[in-house]
Order: C-alpha cells, then structure tokens, then sequence
C-alpha cells in the first residue's frame, strides 16, 4: 500500500531495519513526521508488552524525518542521529503504535525535534529528542540529489 500525504504526494517507504518492523508514514512535511506500527508478538519483549527499543526506534526515525523533509522530486535530504533521548512512561501490548515528531530547531549543520509515541487510543508511551546531524547539503530545503548525499 503506497501512503500519500495530504497533497496526494507519495510518502516515503521504509527500507531497512524500520522496514522489517512494519513501520510506515502517515504524515511527513516540513517540520513534522508521523510514523505507525501495528503491534505484533515482533514487537513485545519478555514480559508480553513493547519493547523499549521499538519505541527509541519509532522515536529516532520519526524525529529524524521531521528535520529532513524535501519538497523537491526526486531529491532528498539526509541526517545522522547524534543523540537519542527516550522517556518510556507506559506500556501496550496490543494495537497501533503512533509516534508523532516536531522540528524544534534546525541550524546550519543539526537539528533538534521532538516526538511522543501515543497508542491508537491516545495514550503517552513515551517521549523523546532527537539531534541530529545533516548530511552533505542537506541542511538546505532543496535537498540533493540521491547520488549526492551522504
């Protein structure tokens, strides 16, 4: 299923480790990112209930998306994470997990958001900062081309 965002533009797939999770966008322009899961027995540690790292993870991405929107087909911006702060505050077993990022600020060459992981019924899970560092180029909103990036 190809996701869109409210433009009717095609939203990014996951590839990768996000990809194995299941994780998908539901809403990504400039400052912001929402990623969902749909929980399965993958997702849930020893005692029945997600595991902390599957929320870091949907923090990570998310905040990460957030700073690197591009607006430009066929072009995109990149980021490495350089610090990850998770707050785990409580805890499912079942259902949709919703991660929802917020560009906070964003210089020359980092960035800062913010992202709160809620169920499907709006319960807070956990909460978190991302700073990350952009790519070559990637701190302007014109992107590069995927050839370019670093």
């Amino acid at each position: 299923m190809t996701e869109t965002d409210a433009a009717g533009r095609s939203l990014k797939k996951f590839e990768g480790f996000m990809g194995s999770l299941g994780a998908y966008l539901t809403s990504w322009g400039p400052g912001y990112a929402t990623i969902q899961l749909d929980l399965s027995d993958l997702h849930r540690n020893g005692i029945d209930v997600v595991h902390g790292g599957v929320m870091a993870s949907l923090i990570d991405t998310a905040g990460a998306h957030a700073g690197i929107f591009c607006e430009e087909p066929g072009r995109r911006r990149y980021a490495l994470t350089i610090s990850l702060n998770v707050n785990l505050v409580g805890n499912v077993n079942e259902g949709t997990l919703i991660a929802d990022a917020r560009l906070r600020k964003a210089g020359k060459t980092v960035f800062l958001s913010a992202c709160d992981v809620k169920d499907d019924k709006g319960n807070l899970l956990a909460t978190g900062e991302v700073i990350g560092r952009y790519g070559r180029s990637s701190d302007k909103a014109e992107g590069v081309t995927k050839a370019n990036g670093s």
